[in-house]
């Protein structure tokens, strides 16, 4: 789908992206606009295999999209890059279909770069929920979340990262992984983040570090949660864990400024995602009044 709509805030597509390549320069820009009874994506402009479903109305107003990539990883060199605008008002919820994969690099250690662009108008709110994205042992990845908000936008998000494959294996004792998440609110800074993952250091056992574990998962919404609703959400967590018998892992809940924060680690992206889905259901209707309705692809 492509339309014309107003003045993007950010574009995906830039001239150096239509240099040939070996490689996938992918990218897609998505515009959405409040509509008199929903939100409409009014905008869809897409390079490379960057590609999404028509949209979805399973709650009405919100405007549901899944972002497909078809070839599924990413190899040296290739970058994704993708850009939304919520006009005022809008409300948007996006997810994929599977979990994305960075295979591993070549001999001259060549980036692989992958990254979440925003804008968000007044009155609008983004949900970004994609599923885990599984960093292959010697890959060389760079993942970045931008989230630039106006006014009294609101954002939900989350971002999974599986070191390895340790079903199949393989661990991470080389490559390298960083992890960027900025989010702001009219151009004042609330929330920046930067981690490394690097293949074989002492951080990825250390008791500081990851401890042995292989998948890291945070958790960001704009709330400002009291002791009362924290200690609830802490309970109900704990019931979750203890109900489905999952296995050992560190869950943290806290409040920096105006952001929450929740933080998985441990050793399986579904739990973490699982985890992530109920914290999501209690947050939202304090987020933007709506009650929880889980894209129908989660269920697949």
């Amino acid at each position: 789908m492509t339309a014309r709509a107003s003045t993007p805030h950010l574009s995906a597509v830039t001239s150096a992206e239509l240099i040939p390549t070996k490689s996938w320069q992918a990218s897609i820009e998505l515009g959405f606009r409040a509509g008199k009874i929903r939100t409409d994506l009014v905008r869809s402009l897409h390079k490379g295999p960057l590609r999404v479903q028509r949209p979805f109305y399973p709650e009405d107003e919100c405007c549901h999209v899944y972002l497909l990539h078809p070839p599924g990883g990413m190899v040296p060199g290739d970058a994704l890059r993708v850009a939304l605008n919520l006009d005022s008002g809008a409300h948007a919820l996006l997810t994929t279909p599977s979990a994305g994969k960075v295979y591993r690099s070549d001999a001259a250690k060549t980036v692989q770069s992958q990254g979440v662009s925003a804008y968000v108008g007044s009155d609008a709110c983004l949900e970004w929920l994609p599923q885990e994205t599984i960093i292959f042992e010697g890959a060389e990845a760079e993942l970045s979340n931008h989230f630039a908000l106006h006014g009294n936008a609101s954002l939900c998000a989350w971002d999974i990262v599986v070191l390895g494959r340790r079903a199949s294996g393989e661990c991470f004792s080389h490559g390298r992984c960083t992890q960027k998440i900025d989010v702001s609110r009219d151009g004042v800074l609330l929330l920046k983040e930067r981690t490394e993952w690097l293949g074989g250091s002492r951080m990825l056992d250390a008791p500081w570090g990851m401890g042995g574990m292989s998948v890291s998962g945070t958790l960001f919404a704009t709330l400002l949660c009291d002791q009362l609703m924290m200690d609830t959400l802490r309970e109900g967590l704990a019931e979750l864990v203890a109900s489905r018998g999952w296995l050992p892992a560190e869950w943290g809940l806290s409040q920096k400024r105006d952001i929450f924060l929740a933080r998985y680690l441990g050793n399986s992206p579904e739990q973490c995602r699982k985890g992530f889905i109920w914290l999501w259901s209690q947050l939202r209707p304090i987020l933007n009044g709506r009650a929880a309705c889980p894209p129908r692809i989660w269920n697949t």
